[in-house]
C-alpha cells in the first residue's frame, strides 16, 4: 500500500556513512546554525550530530534544553497495567516470553482490571496504558476481548488516554478491541486512545535473533509488525507510540535514524506519536542484561528531541530517578508504575522481579516521582494530585 510504512535500511547506513563529512568544521557549524534558527532539521543533520566528535551527550542535551524552552509543553504521564504475564512470543530478551520457566505466571479477569482502574484514578491517575502478552491466532481472541472491556471500563471511569500494548493486530481484531468505542462522522475514534507496537529493533538481523523466525510465533513477522500502526489509522485510531528497546542492537545510529524515518511517517499521515526507547533491563532468570550506557542513552533522547519537535518522547522508571532528572526538561512523558501483573494498591505498587516484564528501576509511589515535577499553574496532564 502507497500510504504504508517502508524502511529503506540501505539508505539509513548511507546516510550514517556520509554522516562524518558533516559533523565538524562549516558544515557542523551550519547545522549548529539551524537549530539555533528554530529550522526543522533533516535526518542529515540528525545523523551527523549523533556522529560529531566534538559534541558530547552533555552538549547535545544542552541543545536540546534550549531548542524545547522555545516550544513548552505540559508535562503527561500514565501508569501501566499489565492483565496477564502469559505470551506465546518467544522474545529471547523479554521475561514474558514463552518458554522463561523462572517467571511465575498471573492473569486477572475483568473484574480485577476494573479494581486497579479504579485505584489508579482515585490515586489521580487519568492516563493507563493497557498490557497482554502476543497471542497465536487460535489463542488471541480471550486476550482481545479482556482488552475490549477493559477500554470500555477506561471511559466510563473517565481516563483520558488509554494506551493499547497488546502486540500487532489484524483489521478484523482491530474491529473487535474497538466495538464499543464511539466514533466522529469520520470514522476516527472519540476518546485518546494509542497504538503502541515497539518494533524493538528496526534491523531485520537482529530482529530475527531476538524475536525468531518460526511463522507459528505471533512476533517473529518484521513486517507485519511494522505495519501495525497503518492499520490501526485505518482502523480509526489517530495516535501512535513506537518504539526501540535500546541495547538490543549495538548499532545505535542506526535504530535512531529508523525511529525517527517512521514517527514522519506516521506524522505526515496525520497521527499524534508517542516515540519510547526503554533500555534493555534485567528479567527473571537472567542476571546480567543491561542496555546502552548513560551516555549513548543521552545522545539518542537528546537528538530525538532536537529531530522530532512534534513528537512526544516517553521516560520511564525502568530509568533511574537520577536519568529522570537529567532529561526531563527535554522529554514529553514521565510514565510510572510496576511491571508486574495488577500490582497497584491504594498508596503503592508491587514490583515483583519474578513475576515482572522486566527490571523497573524507580520503584517509588508514582505520586511522589510526579510530585518532583509539579510546577504551580502546570499541572502534569492526565495527573491530579489527590
Amino acid at each position: 500500500m502507497l500510504d504504508q510504512f517502508q524502511l529503506d535500511a540501505e539508505a539509513v547506513h548511507a546516510a550514517l556513512r556520509a554522516a562524518p563529512r558533516r559533523s565538524s568544521g562549516d558544515a557542523l557549524s551550519a547545522v549548529l546554525a539551524r537549530i539555533d534558527a528554530d529550522t526543522p532539521m533533516t535526518v542529515e543533520d540528525i545523523a551527523a550530530l549523533w556522529v560529531a566528535p566534538g559534541l558530547d551527550a552533555e552538549a547535545l542535551l544542552a541543545l536540546a534544553q534550549r531548542a524545547r524552552g522555545r516550544h513548552p509543553a505540559p508535562l503527561e504521564t500514565f501508569a501501566p497495567l499489565y492483565m496477564t504475564n502469559t505470551c506465546d512470543a518467544e522474545c529471547r530478551m523479554c521475561g514474558m516470553r514463552r518458554d522463561n520457566r523462572a517467571l511465575a505466571r498471573e492473569t486477572v479477569d475483568i473484574d480485577a482490571v476494573d479494581t486497579q482502574l479504579r485505584l489508579l484514578r482515585q490515586r489521580g491517575m487519568h492516563g493507563v496504558a493497557l498490557l497482554t502478552g502476543e497471542y497465536r491466532p487460535a489463542k488471541r481472541g480471550w486476550a482481545l476481548d479482556l482488552v475490549r472491556h477493559a477500554v470500555a471500563r477506561t471511559q466510563a471511569l473517565g481516563f483520558r488516554h488509554v494506551l493499547i500494548n497488546v502486540g500487532a493486530l489484524d483489521a478484523a481484531e482491530l474491529d473487535i478491541v474497538l466495538a464499543d468505542v464511539a466514533r466522529n462522522a469520520d470514522g476516527a475514534v472519540v476518546p485518546k486512545l494509542t497504538m503502541c507496537t515497539f518494533q524493538e529493533t528496526y534491523s531485520r538481523r537482529h530482529y530475527a535473533r531476538f524475536m525468531g523466525t518460526d511463522s507459528d510465533n505471533p512476533r517473529a513477522d518484521y513486517d507485519r509488525r511494522l505495519a501495525n500502526f497503518d492499520r490501526a489509522r485505518r482502523a480509526g485510531m489517530r495516535v501512535a507510540n513506537p518504539g526501540i528497546l535500546v541495547g538490543l542492537n549495538p548499532d545505535l545510529g542506526f535504530e535512531l535514524m529508523a525511529l525517527v524515518l517512521h514517527a514522519r511517517h506516521l506524522l505526515a499521515h496525520g497521527m499524534e506519536v508517542y516515540l519510547s526507547v526503554p533500555r534493555l533491563r534485567q528479567i527473571a532468570g537472567s542476571a546480567n542484561q543491561r542496555g546502552a550506557d548513560d551516555a549513548s542513552f543521552i545522545r539518542l533522547v537528546a537528538l530525538l528531541s532536537l529531530g522530532l519537535r512534534d513528537a512526544k518522547i516517553v521516560l520511564t522508571t525502568r530509568e533511574s530517578a537520577a536519568i529522570q532528572r537529567r532529561l526531563v526538561s527535554i522529554i514529553s512523558v514521565l510514565s510510572a508504575g510496576s511491571a508486574a501483573v495488577a500490582p497497584y494498591t491504594a498508596a503503592g505498587a508491587r514490583f515483583p522481579l519474578e513475576a515482572s516484564q522486566f527490571e523497573v528501576i524507580d520503584q517509588r509511589p508514582f505520586e511522589e516521582i510526579l510530585g518532583e515535577h509539579l510546577v504551580p499553574g502546570q499541572p502534569i496532564e492526565n495527573y491530579d494530585p489527590v
